[in-house]
């Protein structure tokens, strides 16, 4: 991890954004050994200037999710962001319990990850407005790919923010609190202009702008980092190597 290349690519997006998110999906999160983690999110938050830094922690199990949780309170993070528990035996009731014991494991607020592909689970929506209900839950980040899916959550109440996360979606989903992109990282003010008021040029751009960063891709990341280290933001696009002792989900 280059601290570097974190400042920098911080300050290009510090006049957009109204936070940060380090270490999830776009960040090769579910990569990274507890080491590189802690180094990651401690440079973001040094370099923040302000912005409330949002740690997110992609890890198989409660528990391991809950030491990371009290890590990210030490290095200062605002907030962090985990999936369910990763795996196919994962009941409905087993996730509402994660969230439950994560909320009492740190002082941070939760936002909760909706998604499948990296945890192997699907959130009903009636149990994620029961997380939604629980004390220290504090926004969605819904990237299940489903915009009616989104719109029916967010016409329920569910009481919190409900962040879109995936780009192509962003003009479907109505009434949404905010974003958590990968467009983002190299293409902030336009993400930003989507959420405030887009007109029909910043619909055809944002058309543009999926395609041109290969959003689609099952490497998207990478694309990304080499559009980022193209600008001379990030010294070098290598991915982040698997650790020996990666667990996947089953």
């Amino acid at each position: 991890m280059s601290e570097d290349g974190v400042a920098r690519l911080v300050a290009t997006l510090r006049p957009h954004a109204d936070a940060l998110l380090p270490a999830l999906s776009t960040g090769e999160g579910a990569r990274l050994t507890d080491r590189r983690w802690r180094a990651m999110v401690g440079a973001t938050v040094r370099h923040a200037d302000g912005l409330p830094v949002f740690a997110g922690i992609l890890r198989p199990t409660t528990a391991e999710v809950a030491a990371r949780a009290r890590v990210a309170e030490e290095l200062g993070a605002a907030a962090v962001v985990a999936t369910t528990p990763y795996g196919r035996g994962v009941r409905q009731e087993d996730m509402v319990r994660h969230f439950a014991d994560l909320t009492r494991a740190t002082g941070l607020p939760v936002i909760v990850y909706h998604e499948s592909w990296v945890s192997g689970n699907a959130l009903d929506r009636d149990t994620l407005l029961r997380i939604c209900a629980l004390p220290g839950i504090a926004a969605v980040k819904d990237s299940a790919g489903d915009p009616r899916a989104t719109r029916e959550l967010i016409a329920a109440g569910p009481g919190v923010p409900v962040l879109q996360g995936l780009e192509h979606l962003l003009l479907e989903c109505g009434p949404l609190g905010g974003c958590v992109v990968a467009l983002g990282n190299v293409e902030p003010e336009l993400c930003r202009s989507l959420l405030t008021g887009p007109s029909a040029a910043d619909a055809a751009r944002l058309t543009e702008a999926c395609a041109r960063h290969g959003l689609d891709r099952d490497d998207w990341y990478l694309t990304l980092k080499t559009e980022l280290h193209r600008r001379g933001v990030l010294e070098t696009a290598r991915e982040v190597p698997e650790p020996m002792d990666k667990e996947v989900p089953r």
